[in-house]
């Protein structure tokens, strides 16, 4: 194990995939977890109603376990499923989301009229 191309190349791919880990971590907002039908906050912090939503569509759906996971996608966040949940019911669980408004006062970010 002298050759230090191999070694150059081998150094290179743990950097690139411990690079990719972190680049895609930074992109998850919330994780959210299904256990027996009840929600549990895994890390992040996703709306306030919407850990109680899931429980709802959980029960109307039937689903009892699964994760469901926030991931930053530009400037919106974009909800992920595990095969757990089945796609049958993502599309609830779309409608029961509503993103945070964005920082910095209310959306559209107009001005008062000033008369």
């Amino acid at each position: 194990m002298n050759n230090p191309l191999l070694l150059t190349l081998l150094a290179t791919a743990v950097l690139g995939g411990v690079a990719a880990v972190v680049l895609l971590r930074l992109r998850i907002v919330f994780v959210i977890e299904l256990v027996d039908g009840r929600t549990r906050i895994r890390s992040g912090h996703p709306p306030d109603d919407f850990p109680t939503a899931c429980e709802d569509v959980a029960r109307r759906h039937r689903v009892t376990r699964g994760r469901i996971t926030g991931m930053r996608d530009g400037s919106s966040v974009r909800l992920t499923f595990s095969r757990d949940i089945p796609e049958s019911s993502h599309q609830a669980f779309r409608n029961v989301w509503t993103p945070p408004p964005p920082r910095g006062g209310p959306p559209g970010g107009g001005m008062r009229a000033r008369g």
